[in-house]
């Protein structure tokens, strides 16, 4: 556990000094290996933060799930997207969250801020879901699914709409 903290932060001073420089408007990107890395790097160190020290209860091992439920969300829609437009879920398209969201009319300031509060909403479950019983561990796991739902929900109005 004594790696964890240290990493983490140095990951976190890592994508701060990049998020200066990637904040709207963009002046670089990271690109594919750069996030592969960071979304490793978090994955890891959730399950390394999860699975340590006695008398963790089962239902923390949800906690990943709730810190990446965004990216796991884009994620699955631009495959369901290219899917059922018959293209491959590898070919690189404008269907993540972000340009969507660009698309119903946000602009790119404010999708990006609504994905980092999205993504704060269902990380901050995570931080609690240690410290709750099973009940409490339902209920948190629930707020985090009724956030993508309402995504969800919104999305497809707002497509029929158009």
């Amino acid at each position: 556990m004594s790696f964890l903290s240290p990493f983490a932060l140095l990951l976190a001073g890592a994508i701060a000094g990049f998020w200066w420089y990637n904040r709207p408007p963009a002046t670089i990107f990271m690109g594919d290996v750069g996030s592969y890395f960071i979304g490793f790097s978090i994955a890891t160190a959730t399950l390394m933060a999860t699975f340590a020290g006695e008398g963790v209860p089962r239902h923390a091992v949800f906690a990943p799930l709730c810190v990446l439920a965004i990216p796991i969300y884009d994620t699955l829609s631009v495959v369901w997207i290219r899917l059922r437009s018959g293209r491959s879920p590898f070919e690189g398209d404008k269907n993540h969250f972000s340009h969507r969201l660009i698309m119903l009319g946000l602009a790119p300031k404010q999708a990006v801020w609504t994905i980092y509060l999205l993504a704060t909403a269902c990380g901050l479950g995570a931080l609690l879901l240690h410290q709750v019983d099973a009940f409490g561990a339902v209920v948190i796991l629930t707020m985090v699914a009724c956030l993508l739902a309402t995504i969800a929900i919104l999305e497809a109005t707002a497509r029929r709409r158009r």
